[in-house]
């Protein structure tokens, strides 16, 4: 088959996809666990040596103690003087114990313990920064500047207050006015004693805040008593002149009299008006009837009730009448007509006189009521004005009352708190006591060992466990068939072992020929059951393989292979590696041997360039005169001819290339080889090499079938080597193998 024939015939080739895309794959735990196992002892190494150095580190910590007392804190202080009434204190709960929690962690408050246990002359407490260990100013860049590097003054009291809030710890106790004053020290007792020490500076700070509060307020209140008295006497003197000044007794009895008068006036004014408004409605009327008035008095009754009226209207009346009677029985100048009506006109003077002296006395009613009701008015003002300049006097004399009342009242209570204050001031209830004083701790607080020791162990396996999948993700190398399949996207014909122990002294090119019955030789024998399986759809008559670069063992898998098909079928072995040949060393064949350059240029006869291997039953075609330029006698027509020729005469042409890295040779010869097998050492080549090979095999569209791990360690391969090795013994080869191996033994 030419080379134009294999580009058609449906040779297998590499996969569609590129072996540089990713595979998407499930999470495999078995995986997973499978690299734990690879580095599982690294990891505990690892786990070990740091639980061994925390261990050596806890047990070198000095060891720390605490010691805890827990303090009550009353929210409301049973005093015996109320100073919050005068200065208007008072705090909410929450704000009230934050504030006792901040003075328990005061500054001032521990520089009182530290002078009162002498703690700058304690060894705990004078022990330097770089006798506790690390120094970190150590570390600095040299660089730094001048200024920086220079140590910069420091207050002993101040670092020793430092020193001292950095193991002061104070924890409320949630819910509760209890708090909780712990102190770690390397001496237990001297613990036990800052903390005691501590709630008695608390106790005793409190109390003497609050006596210093009492004294300062008794002070406050005899400063101010003094000027209350001057006051208290200045409105007393004013209250006092102005009793004098207006000649005040009884306020309050001339005041219910004049309340009384202008009670009575003002009825008798009411009288009054009602008279005046009576007299003034008949004056009224007697006015408009004017001279009518005589001839209908009748419409004014107070006029015509009057008993002289009645008596005139009554003779009037007969006089009026006796006149008409007259008229009808004499003249009108009968000397009777005459006398009747002398009578007539006397009656009505009088009448006229009686009314006009009754409404001469209506006139004088009315102008005595309003004269009387102008009285009554003028006596009910007067009578006003009194009452308001007395109300005016009474008011000012209340507000001087009260005045001096409130003086008085105040200047007492002054003078009474400040009684109590002088007499009571030294009688504090405490607003906190202990509940639990503290006592010599007897284990020590930290370091905690064993924690240490447990926490470390497990960190550094965990580090460990994530340092391996590190290694393995950077790892690049291929270690397991797992390995070529998930990186390179091949699939894995087998693997060659590593020689160890006395195999180590053998030729690894005829391995399989000086030990049948070894793992190596049970390994060539699965290679080649998986080059046979991969023929039964598309029988393969030339066979390349090939590797990355040199070292790989490629030389080595090529005669192994080949000794182990021709125990089967007609095998020819070339060696076509012009650059760096070993076959013609490993069949033992003489160095200046005719090959395959001289069967391509003709120089020799084929059967000449063919030299037989007896003990691997072989045909060998060694290099030949190695030419300068490979790659061309390589492309030349000849070769193709001369591997067609080949093709007729053997079952299997098995044929050894040079590295695909190195040269680009084997481009050109896998496009006459029907399969290509790719060799990569085991822990060695790199899977991005071993890619790059790939990539240049598929640029040429390479049939690769498979590849090959070689040189691999059976012990590190670990549950591995157990699945292969159950295979490689004589029990499992078919009749043929065994056959052949009864032969070679």
């Amino acid at each position: 088959m030419n080379l134009q024939e294999r580009k058609f015939a449906g040779v297998p080739a590499l996969p569609e996809r590129s072996v540089d895309d990713s595979m998407e794959e499930e999470i495999d735990l078995r995986h997973y666990w499978s690299i734990i196992s690879k580095y599982k002892r690294r990891i505990l190494g690892l786990a070990f040596m740091v639980s061994l150095v925390a261990a050596l580190i806890a047990f070198a910590i000095t060891p720390v103690y605490r010691s805890t007392a827990t303090i009550m804190i009353e929210s409301k202080q049973a005093k015996v003087v109320s100073i919050e009434e005068i200065y208007g204190v008072d705090p909410t709960l929450r704000e009230y114990f934050q504030t006792q929690f901040e003075i328990l962690k005061s500054r001032d408050l521990a520089k009182k313990v530290i002078q009162k246990l002498n703690l700058a002359e304690n060894p705990e407490f004078k022990k330097k920064e770089n006798e506790s260990g690390f120094n970190w100013r150590e570390w600095l860049p040299l660089d730094l500047p001048v200024a920086e590097k220079e140590a910069k003054p420091v207050d002993p009291m101040e670092a020793l207050t430092n020193k001292f809030m950095a193991h002061l710890t104070v924890t409320p106790v949630r819910n509760t006015q209890l708090v909780n004053i712990s102190f770690d020290a390397e001496d237990p007792q001297l613990a036990a004693n800052i903390v005691n020490a501590l709630g008695e500076a608390y106790i005793e700070s409190d109390l003497e805040a609050r006596l210093d509060l009492t004294r300062k307020a008794g002070t406050w209140l005899s400063s101010r008593l003094d000027g209350l008295k001057d006051k208290l006497a200045e409105s007393e003197r004013k209250l006092q002149a102005f009793l004098e000044k207006e000649k005040l007794v009884d306020v309050e009895g001339v005041m219910t009299v004049s309340a009384r008068e202008i009670e009575e006036t003002t009825s008798q004014l009411v009288e009054a008006r009602q008279k005046r408004a009576e007299a003034e409605s008949l004056y009224r009327k007697v006015t408009l009837l004017g001279d009518n008035l005589v001839n209908n008095v009748e419409y004014v009754p107070e006029i015509f009730n009057d008993p002289v009226i009645q008596d005139l209207k009554q003779k009037e009346a007969e006089a009026q009448k006796a006149l008409s009677e007259l008229m009808g029985r004499y003249g009108a100048d009968h000397p009777k007509i005459m006398a009747a009506r002398s009578q007539l006109d006397t009656i009505k003077t009088l009448l006229r006189k009686q009314v006009s002296s009754l409404v001469n006395g209506i006139k004088n009613s009315y102008e005595v009521a309003r004269a009387n009701e102008a009285a009554q008015s003028s006596a009910l003002n007067a009578n006003k004005e009194d009452i308001q300049a007395i109300s005016r006097k009474q008011s000012k004399l209340r507000e001087l009352q009260r005045e001096v009342e409130s003086n008085r009242h105040l200047y007492d209570l002054f003078f009474n708190r400040s009684k109590e204050t002088s007499e009571a001031g030294e009688l504090q209830a405490a607003n906190a006591r202990f509940i639990d004083k503290a006592s010599m701790p007897m284990a020590p607080e930290k370091p905690k060992k064993k924690l240490i020791v447990l926490l470390a162990f497990v960190a550094s396996l965990l580090v460990g466990v994530l340092l391996a999948f590190l290694l393995e993700y950077l790892d690049a190398s291929m270690r397991n068939p797992q390995d070529v399949e998930q990186k390179l996207g091949i699939p894995f014909l087998g693997l060659i072992p590593l020689l160890t122990g006395k195999d180590k002294k053998r030729n690894p090119a005829t391995m399989y020929l000086q030990s049948p019955r070894s793992n190596f030789a049970e390994s060539i024998r699965t290679i080649r059951t998986g080059i046979m399986l991969s023929t039964l759809d598309n029988p393969h008559k030339a066979l390349l393989i090939t590797s990355s670069v040199s070292g790989e063992g490629k030389s080595t898998a090529v005669l192994n292979i080949a000794l182990a098909l021709a125990q089967m079928e007609r095998v020819l072995l070339i060696d076509a590696d012009m650059r760096r040949p070993t076959i013609m060393k490993h069949c033992e064949l003489p160095p200046k041997a005719p090959g395959l350059s001289n069967a391509i240029a003709k120089t020799a006869e084929l059967e000449d360039c063919i030299h037989r291997y007896e003990a691997g039953n072989l045909d060998v075609m060694p290099v030949g005169l190695i030419p300068p330029n490979p790659l061309e006698l390589l492309a030349s027509k000849n070769f193709s001819d001369l591997l067609n020729k080949l093709e007729s005469n053997y079952d299997s042409i098995i044929i050894d290339s040079p590295p695909i890295n190195a040269v680009s040779d084997a481009q050109l010869l896998s496009q006459y080889a029907d399969a290509v097998i790719y060799v990569v050492k085991g822990e060695a080549t790199s899977s991005h090499v071993a890619k790059e090979g790939l990539r240049r095999l598929q640029q040429v569209a390479a049939p690769v079938i498979g590849v090959i791990l070689s040189q691999v360690d059976m012990e590190k391969v670990g549950k591995h080597s157990g699945y292969y090795s159950q295979y490689y013994g004589p029990a499992n080869l078919g009749e043929k193998d065994k056959i052949l191996l009864a032969e070679n033994d």
